[in-house]
């Protein structure tokens, strides 16, 4: 559901950028500092190089559980890596890191929208300004939370499980 989600935040953005690209105008703000008032301008085209950092992005984090089967060498965890693991304790791990991803990609995504269509309004305001501590706070504490989170529940569902002991409390 998660990754249904996040895709159809990503449509969405697609949507918003191909229905306003021709009602805007030819310059229109791309760069705001840290009050939210406009200081770089560029085209309208702009906003589909910000489209396509979302939908890399996007990519990125979806094909983390897809990666972490394939190659689960490749994926660590704090100083252990993944392949460090059984295959029950990996059977465990990975539905964590999927959600976690899935997660994470959502957030982004969340903020890529909030951007292309607070950059979309002020592009037809006479004054171009947006808030940047709602989105920037949003990527931040959703980021730390998801992050803290998975972090901990991974944490408790691999304690001891690669020094020999069995996560859990459980014996062998």
């Amino acid at each position: 559901m998660r990754k249904l989600i996040s895709l159809v935040m990503l449509v969405y953005s697609c949507f918003l950028v191909r229905t306003n690209i021709p009602t805007l105008p030819r310059s229109i703000p791309t760069h705001f500092n840290a009050s939210g008032a406009s200081d770089g301008w560029g085209s309208p085209d702009t906003l589909w190089v910000i489209l396509s950092a979302q939908a890399l992005i996007c990519a990125i984090f979806l094909s983390v559980p897809y990666v972490s089967q394939q190659f689960p060498g490749a994926v660590h965890f704090g100083s252990h890596r993944l392949s460090d693991f059984s295959p029950a304790g990996r059977a465990r791990l990975v539905p964590m890191l999927n959600n976690m991803a899935a997660s994470i990609s959502i957030v982004m995504n969340l903020f890529f929208v909030i951007v292309l269509r607070d950059t979309i309004q002020a592009a037809t305001q006479p004054i171009p300004q947006i808030h940047m501590f709602w989105p920037m706070g949003l990527l931040l504490g959703g980021m730390f939370g998801i992050m803290l989170y998975y972090l901990r529940r991974i944490h408790r569902a691999t304690q001891g499980e690669v020094d020999g002991t069995p996560p859990d409390g459980l014996t062998p």
